[in-house]
């Protein structure tokens, strides 16, 4: 991560949700409308020859196809998480949950989008605070004002408690809370992710999270392969090597015996199902990625 900026690929998803709208055929399967705004990219034009210097990259250690299948790839990794996201959150609050935590919330753009929700809903982004300064940059740039109900809490994670900063920033504790966390946990320990974890499983009973993980079992294609070691090759170019893979089955218990009563896997195939059957883009997710979905049980008195 480069001083007083976002990460590069915070940067790369805003660009990809931007090329998204911009470019793939209808029906969208995510519309975020300020992300060409969020990224570094001041211009159609200038988000192109980002992207197409990116493809080049990949390019020159495979071939120009493989480039087109991994961007594919990475936009229906990024689209589909997005979307699945604000989906379930949708349906927290329709539960009655009235606090929504990004974790390393980076470029994402929900608050600043969703003002239909503004009134039921309080969201904290929670991130490194030489990030949240340059996204206030682009956002005051933009003209985009931050909504009443956001609060922004810069947390050093190494350093500061999670819990306590949110408290601080007016999260409520003794309140069901939904928390994202998207695009991360590749990038860190098997420990930190677990601290992270155990951190939201001592939460109120209907506390739910919803995190993004690569799956780590053997792929049986050579392609799959391909793009994965094309994807960790990008990411450690840019300072940002991955650092944790998990098998989806054993993910779940080990996240169940933190204390979480219901834990499900939302695979490619069940993404497939939902969001891109019959797409015209030929979009698909890769079958490294995952999202998992936990959420605190009751509790004995």
């Amino acid at each position: 991560m480069e001083e007083g900026k976002p990460s590069a690929t915070a940067m790369l998803t805003a660009m990809v949700r931007a090329a998204h709208l911009l470019w793939d055929e209808p029906p969208k399967i995510f519309e975020d409308t300020l992300a060409l705004r969020l990224s570094r990219c001041d211009s159609e034009a200038a988000l192109k020859a980002q992207l197409d210097k990116l493809d080049a990259e990949v390019a020159r250690g495979t071939n120009p196809d493989f480039a087109l299948i991994s961007r594919r790839s990475l936009t229906a990794m990024v689209i589909m998480r997005s979307r699945y996201v604000e989906d379930e959150v949708e349906e927290a609050v329709a539960k009655g949950v009235s606090q929504y935590v990004i974790l390393g919330a980076g470029l994402d753009s929900f608050a600043y989008r969703r003002l239909d929700l503004a009134k039921v809903l309080h969201v904290f982004e929670v991130d490194h605070p030489a990030t949240q300064a340059w996204k206030r940059t682009r956002l005051h740039a933009a003209g985009v004002k931050l909504p009443p109900n956001l609060s922004v809490v810069p947390v050093d994670f190494e350093k500061e408690s999670l819990i306590d900063n949110l408290q601080r920033d007016g999260y409520r504790k003794d309140a069901p809370g939904f928390f994202s966390w998207l695009g991360v946990t590749m990038y860190l320990t098997v420990e930190a992710i677990f601290g992270t974890l155990r951190t939201i499983a001592a939460l109120p009973s209907g506390t739910e999270i919803l995190f993004e993980y690569n799956a780590s079992k053997e792929f049986p294609d050579e392609e799959t392969q391909k793009i994965l070691a094309a994807v960790m090759a990008v990411a450690a170019a840019r300072g940002e090597p991955m650092r944790s893979l998990f098998e989806p089955a054993r993910l779940v218990e080990r996240v169940r015996k933190l204390g979480f009563a219901a834990v499900s896997d939302f695979g490619p195939d069940q993404a497939v199902a939902r969001y891109f059957a019959g797409h015209a883009d030929h979009l698909r997710p890769s079958v490294f990625n995952h999202c998992m979905r936990a959420q605190v049980g009751r509790r004995p008195d």
